[in-house]
């Protein structure tokens, strides 16, 4: 091949070279520039991205935190419902500026409702020094009321003493007055003069005797005869004894209505005799007249009284 010959081809094969050459230049700078925009649009993206998460992160996060602030809150206003209801004392003059709190404290559950749907931070701190406000002021409500129930409780102790003391002397006069009565019964038992055989006889006089009969038509009077008995404790020195004949009708024997003091009243009777009673037994007979009627058949009774109380009865009957 001649020398020019071979000059041109070299020449050529040099200008295929650099065509090629810059043919891959401008192939290899379009697919970095394509990988670059594709690297910034990734970024881009990327970046919007990662700010749409923290933005959805941040707002589940003030959520929780919102509900979990509305809960401790909750919680700590049903605990001052709770102290509130502690420190009543069932009494609803006292309980009245309780009952005031009460009301306070469902104002506060409002507005806690509030904020729970459309409250911010600055509303939750309100009601939040607002709750604690009125939480003290409960305890100060509870701890004076403690105070006067306790005072309470003493004075009504001391008061059950009192009344506990005042029964038991209550209790021990009333044992002593049955004690002294027992005894003024016992003594006057003792001092008192009994009378035992009483014999009621139907009499009629014949001469310088007496003769017993049961007959209405002749018997003129009865006769009461008794002993009174033998004691050293009763006082001695003259009695008076009342007779009481009380006939078959009821009606009592008595000459122009004469009458004794028995237990405070005025009493008819019908015969009274006064005696010498010197602690020794001591027989008694007394009669009993009708005066101004006559003896019927039937049942009469005869009672004896002295010193204020009944000596004792016989009866006798006619027929």
């Amino acid at each position: 091949m001649p020398k020019g010959g071979s000059n041109k081809y070299l020449f050529m094969e040099n200008n295929e070279e650099e065509t090629k050459k810059k043919k891959g230049g401008i192939i290899m700078g379009a697919l970095i520039g394509l990988i670059a925009i594709l690297l910034a649009t990734s970024i881009y993206f990327g970046y919007e991205l990662s700010g749409t998460e923290k933005e959805k992160i941040v707002m589940e996060t003030e959520g929780k935190v919102k509900q979990e602030k509305y809960d401790r809150l909750l919680t700590d206003l049903n605990k001052t419902k709770d102290l509130l209801e502690q420190a009543k004392t069932g009494d609803p003059v006292r309980d009245q500026e309780l009952q005031a709190k009460s009301a306070e404290i469902e104002r506060l559950r409002e507005k806690l409702k509030s904020y729970e749907s459309e409250g911010d931070v600055e509303y939750f701190r309100k009601i939040k020094a607002e709750l604690w406000k009125l939480r003290n002021e409960i305890r100060d409500l509870k701890k004076k009321n403690e105070q006067l129930l306790a005072e309470v409780a003493k004075l009504t102790d001391e008061n059950g003493q009192k009344n506990s003391t005042i029964n038991s002397l209550n209790s021990t006069t009333k044992d002593l007055k049955q004690n002294l009565q027992s005894l003024e019964e016992r003594n006057r038992l003792a001092t008192q003069i009994m009378a035992r055989d009483m014999v009621a006889e139907g009499i009629r006089q014949r001469r310088n005797s007496e003769r017993v009969s049961k007959s209405p038509r002749n018997v003129e009077r009865i006769r009461f005869a008794f002993t009174l008995n033998a004691n050293l404790g009763a006082r001695a020195g003259m009695k008076t004894i009342y007779l009481r004949c009380i006939e078959p009708g009821g009606a009592i024997f008595t000459n122009g209505g004469a009458k004794f003091t028995l237990n405070g009243q005025e009493t008819l009777y019908s015969e009274r005799q006064d005696v010498d009673y010197q602690n020794r037994d001591l027989d008694v007979i007394m009669y009993a007249t009708p005066y101004s009627s006559q003896f019927v058949a039937g049942t009469y009774t005869l009672e004896a009284y002295m010193d204020g109380y009944k000596l004792g009865t016989a009866t006798v009957e006619l027929k």
